[in-house]
């Protein structure tokens, strides 16, 4: 139905055209305009038009395809602009000729110009300029909806990357997540005050780094190792010794840059997905690999019941590096569940190019 209109359109404009050149053509050659009785100028006129219009229409759209603007904008206008012509041309001598062959007389006006050279050069001149028009004006349609195009598909990759940051951020300020958080500092006030201020300290700072990048695509990695050491400092308050957190990372890589609360929400979900006891301690380690890929490495415990699957959390975070890398996570569950993430080594300029392309 689309392609219906979009012909329609073609046909009605490229014949209007053709009776506008047809109009000046004949107030050229005779010094007067056309009436009634060039009736058959003006269909003859109209029928070319269209018929070059529908033949430019569907020819440009199978040479799109073949020759795409993008990879090659300055070929693409050329080969375009020598091609209409070729087929412009060759429409219109076509036409000639039957014209010539089926009628007897003139019917485009009563002057005889049969091979008249000024009017075969006027008619040559003004195909050449408004086939120049015409693929100046496609080209420059065609770079406009590849600009919406890009456009929407940046404001898409936008509002799915906040999505994926609320969803992250949702988790984190969860109401259950301040009540343990409370009911730690409950306990603490009376018993431990300097370790409650020490605890209260940090747990505005991780809601601080919380609030702080919510809008944020990306971090550096040393900021997020700063807020995790912060997250793992109220964790250790409630697990005491049952839960152990190393890092080992090296300096080269600490500027390199990650997804916000990307190691955070894997600590927590380690600490979610195992049983923490007396007798049960849970190691993590935050470690690097040719400083290639960030591993974040946690050994098990007896598994927790009721817990949703960590997989959520990894999804989020597998979605959000997409943005910024080719490179996969990498997991490996066995006697330990490790998680291996590509260390994001491009400047902030890139990054920031490649999440509003």
């Amino acid at each position: 139905m689309k392609s219906a209109r979009q012909s329609g359109l073609v046909v009605l404009l490229s014949g209007l055209l053709g009776i506008l050149l047809y109009t000046y053509l004949h107030y050229s050659e005779t010094g007067m305009f056309p009436g009634v009785e060039n009736a058959s100028g003006f269909t003859a006129s109209f029928l070319l038009f269209s018929v070059i219009g529908i033949a430019l229409h569907y020819f440009n759209r199978w040479l799109d395809q073949k020759l795409e603007w993008q990879r090659a904008f300055a070929a693409r206008f050329i080969t375009g602009y020598l091609a209409n012509l070729a087929l412009s041309f060759g429409l219109v001598y076509v036409f000639g000729w039957l014209l010539v062959s089926v009628s007897q007389q003139n019917i485009l006006w009563k002057t005889d110009t049969a091979g008249d050279d000024s009017l075969l050069w006027k008619i040559a001149i003004l195909l050449l300029t408004i086939l120049f028009m015409y693929t100046v004006v496609y080209a420059l349609l065609y770079s406009y909806q590849q600009y919406a195009v890009t456009q929407i598909e940046t404001i898409q990759r936008e509002r799915k990357q906040l999505e994926l940051q609320f969803q992250a951020l949702k988790s984190q300020v969860s109401p259950h997540y301040l009540f343990n958080s409370l009911n730690t500092i409950s306990s603490l006030i009376y018993k431990d005050p300097q370790s409650a201020e020490q605890f209260i300290r940090r747990l505005a700072q991780t809601y601080q780094y919380i609030l702080s990048t919510q809008n944020k695509p990306f971090v550096l990695l040393k900021e997020e190792v700063e807020f995790v050491q912060s997250y793992y400092y109220l964790l250790r308050i409630r697990f005491q010794q049952q839960l152990i957190v190393e890092f080992n990372l090296p300096a080269g890589i600490m500027n390199t840059k990650i997804p916000p609360l990307t190691l955070q929400i894997l600590v927590e979900n380690a600490v979610k997905h195992n049983h923490l006891g007396h007798d049960k301690k849970l190691f993590i380690y935050i470690t690097a690999q040719d400083n290639t890929h960030l591993k974040v490495i946690n050994t098990k415990t007896s598994s927790l019941a009721d817990v949703p699957s960590f997989r959520i959390g990894l999804e989020n975070i597998q979605k959000r590096y997409e943005f910024f890398t080719h490179r996969k996570i990498e997991i490996r569950d066995d006697e330990k569940f490790v998680v291996s993430l590509p260390v994001i080594h491009a400047n902030v300029e890139t990054l920031e190019q490649k999440y509003s392309a």
